[in-house]
């Protein structure tokens, strides 16, 4: 019925160009293959999702359609899933629908969308957006000097798929104020926000310091804490449920660095409505990205120090040091060190080669060492290749000592902009993987993953992109959001169109 109700609106979007701006997007992807070890090996599903947007002045509305078809029975479904109105004039902004949005750092309430992602949770097998939304309403109001940002939604939980009833995905019930004062680049202010849930009431506050001082220096500082009868407001304690976090930078010429620190406790508010900043340094590794510390909002305290260089001829040096202490039962103490170091020698050559030491007791690995290079060679013209090599190497003790063996090789070509092809291959040992395929589990057991991966750039509105092989999965974060990636063994097919 929903579909058939979609076929008015398209006969209509010629008109609607007429009277304003109309855009979009389209993102199409259709899957021939499954998980490894999974029948029917060869499983055919086509996710696809629909975004328009339409402006005319000072209005903006815009919807999202999307719809899962699968050979798996109950796991199909198609849907209207966002929908919004959005008014501005001068300086106030009202918003009715779906929205994203983020109070201070994120220590309450973050809300976000990592941006062409494609989410399936193994227990569902369905596919849909990875996003956290609300639905409800908002205002915003920014002055010369004051601010305010008021806003009521029911927060998606995005774990669960879009075909279960929609009160299940939607249990959380925020409602919030943001307001404060901005003089001489410096910014003073305070959030005070009520979740409700069918658990609990829950009410916060949170206090916000950021700024900069001679365009030098910038700082960034938010303490929250539950407002609670019978526990101080300011508490730190075991009872109390707080968070603090803090970010300096400075930048002097060539040179540059940056400290950030954090202290949650107790800080998992409803369904997951808060996700406060990591402090953890992202990485476009493979190795590194798959192993990145996620942050254990019960109980965490820790640092991330980041500092570069950038040399007279262009070389650059990144050095960065994490620690995060996590105190549940026992105490578990990550460190992490990592160093960069881009080059160019002669006018076709670009070499970055990284090392990383890190100790993640919280994953029984007490000794984790990962290096690698990214090679580009410019073979003149658009055309360039290049090779990717990443290594790592693993202690981990449970019982008795795993010695385990990460390995990635990228071989790539591309034509600049439109063409880029990638041969891909990775291995590993580790016994949670290798166990999977019946193996025993010892270090000379390796699993592999060859792919294949195309991309074409049709023309200026669509971009078309390939993957054939096996794909390993695991953790990967994007923008400070961390979600779990299912291995894949087959075709996949995108298509990417905008208009």
């Amino acid at each position: 019925m929903l579909r058939k109700s979609l076929i008015p609106l398209l006969l209509f979007l010629p008109l609607v160009q007429v009277l304003g701006q109309l855009s979009g997007n389209n993102l199409a992807e259709y899957q021939l293959g499954n998980l490894p070890y999974t029948e029917p090996a060869a499983l055919s599903s086509l996710y696809d999702q629909l975004n328009l947007a339409y402006r005319y002045k000072g209005l903006r509305a815009s919807l999202r359609y999307e719809q899962f078809l699968s050979q798996n029975e109950g796991s199909s479904y198609y849907q209207l899933s966002q929908f919004q109105i959005q008014y501005r004039k001068d300086k106030l902004e009202l918003k009715v629908g779906n929205f994203n949005e983020t109070l201070g750092n994120g220590l309450l309430v973050r809300g976000y969308e990592v941006a062409g992602s494609v989410f399936e949770e193994e227990a569902y097998r369905t596919r849909y957006g990875f996003y956290r939304d609300m639905l409800g309403f908002s205002a915003k109001y920014t002055g010369d000097i004051w601010y305010m940002n008021a806003l009521r939604g029911k927060s998606l939980v995005n774990s669960l798929p879009p075909t279960l009833d929609p009160e299940e995905r939607r249990v959380d019930l925020v409602e919030a104020v943001e307001t404060g004062i901005s003089l001489y680049s410096q910014t003073l202010g305070i959030i005070v926000m009520r979740d409700s849930n069918p658990f609990a009431e829950e009410v916060f506050y949170s206090l916000l310091f950021s700024g900069s001082l001679f365009n030098l220096l910038s700082y960034n500082l938010e303490y929250a804490h539950d407002i609670a009868d019978d526990l101080p407001l300011f508490g730190m304690d075991d009872k109390s449920r707080y968070g603090l976090y803090g970010s300096l930078g400075v930048a002097l010429g060539s040179f540059g660095m940056s400290l950030e620190i954090k202290n949650y406790h107790k800080m998992f508010i409803g369904s997951g409505i808060s996700d406060p900043p990591t402090a953890v340094r992202e990485q476009k590794y493979k190795v590194l990205n798959r192993s990145i510390h996620v942050p254990q909002l019960d109980d965490e305290s820790g640092i991330q120090l980041e500092a570069y260089y950038s040399f007279p001829n262009g070389e650059r040096l990144v050095f960065n040091y994490t620690r995060a202490l996590n105190q549940l039962y026992l105490d578990y103490l990550f460190n992490e060190l990592f160093m960069e170091f881009s080059f160019y020698p002669g006018s076709k050559n670009s070499f970055t080669v990284f090392a990383d030491y890190a100790s993640d007791p919280f994953k029984f690995e007490d000794t984790r060492l990962a290096g690698g290079m990214i090679w580009d060679y410019s073979l003149g013209g658009q055309w360039s290749t290049q090779l990717h090599l990443e290594y790592q190497y693993i202690e981990r003790e449970i019982v008795e000592v795993d010695k385990i063996n990460n390995g990635v090789l990228i071989l790539g070509l591309s034509r600049s902009p439109d063409l880029g092809l990638s041969f891909i291959w990775e291995l590993s040992n580790d016994p949670y993987l290798t166990d999977l395929s019946g193996n025993s589990g010892s270090d000379k057991q390796y699993r592999y993953w060859p792919g294949l991966e195309a991309s074409y750039k049709i023309n200026n509105t669509n971009t078309l992109s390939l993957f054939a092989g096996k794909r390993r999965g695991g953790p990967a974060c994007s923008s400070g959001i961390c979600y779990e990636v299912l291995d894949f063994e087959g075709v996949e097919l995108r298509l990417k169109t905008k208009f």
